[in-house]
């Protein structure tokens, strides 16, 4: 199994080709996924060097610059190992109830400042990381909010597409492609003005997105304005979240675990000006979470530079 570069981004040849498989057998026969899972890990860590090399250039600088390679090594095939676990929970969840997938919520941290924020009635744009059980984490926003539109780029292996299509229709979120153009920022700033909630990726900047070299882990990288802008043209405040995958909480590795919800302090986006502070504010927040479980960010191609 050869992991994509990153989600919503085309893989070509013989990766797509193992992918698939993936993908295929994750839907139709988890339990063969979950036991070939130290296999595959170990296989991808020692076969794939693309991968490797990515994973441990982003390593050096999130670990404490004393790790040894040892440990960056560990650590490496943990992450490639929490995004099989990844892929499984949205297999997994395929024949569950939204109450299903809402048990596997351990807790939500920071509702209190979150639903302060909430008071002015303008919606709220949540942005999110390529981390942990983040799209499995989506049931946890349904709890706390009825209306939510998720916002992502389509991805090119129609597997995994279609397992994460199942998933939002279960959990009743509204799907927003941003692949779509101009008329889905236009339908989310419809949303945001009915007061439901907007939930995007902060972590990645796609193509046709501009970014901003943001300073994190030591390094820069580049993230999406997006999610700022949207908030300035709505008036909704912008509040980092993320799903903290727990394997101590039951289940372990491969699906069925419990999943913790933080949400961070609210940001303001009052005028054009707060759009740059706004946006390293959110990298603030993804570098502090990313330290604390290193393993858990899904990144398996180089991103700081």
């Amino acid at each position: 199994m050869k992991p994509p570069a990153a989600h919503g981004e085309a893989t070509t040849g013989s990766g797509e080709r193992w992918l698939r498989l993936f993908f295929w057998l994750s839907r139709r026969a988890g339990w063969f996924v979950r036991g070939l899972r130290p296999a595959a890990v170990q296989g991808v860590w020692l076969c794939h060097r693309p991968t490797r090399e990515a994973v441990r250039a982003n390593l050096r600088h999130v670990l404490a610059p004393d790790a040894d390679g040892r440990t960056i090594d560990r650590v490496g095939r943990a992450v490639v190992g929490d995004f099989y676990d990844f892929v499984i929970d949205i297999a997994a969840a395929q024949p569950l109830s939204a109450d299903d997938l809402d048990r596997r919520v351990a807790a939500i941290h920071g509702t209190e400042a979150y639903e302060s924020a909430r008071a002015n009635f303008r919606g709220a744009v949540l942005v999110t990381a390529h981390f942990g059980s983040f799209e499995v984490g989506l049931a946890a926003v349904r709890r706390i909010e009825p209306r939510v539109h998720v916002v992502f780029r389509r991805d090119a292996l129609g597997g995994f597409e279609r397992m994460r299509r199942s998933l939002h229709e279960t959990l009743g979120v509204v799907e927003t492609p941003i692949d779509d153009g101009p008329t889905s920022w236009l339908a989310l700033r419809d949303a945001l003005g009915d007061n439901a909630v907007v939930v995007l990726q902060g972590d990645r900047v796609m193509p046709g997105q501009r970014g901003l070299a943001v300073p994190m882990f030591g390094a820069t990288l580049e993230l999406p304005v997006g999610p700022a802008k949207l908030a300035l043209m709505t008036g909704a405040p912008l509040v980092p979240v993320f799903a903290v995958r727990d394997a101590s909480g039951g289940g372990g590795h491969s699906g069925g675990g419990r999943v913790t919800i933080e949400l961070g302090e609210p940001i303001a986006v009052p005028d054009a000006a707060a759009v740059e502070p706004a946006t390293r504010a959110v990298g603030a927040a993804i570098e502090a979470v990313v330290r604390r479980h290193p393993e858990q960010w899904h990144v398996l191609h180089r991103v700081l530079d």
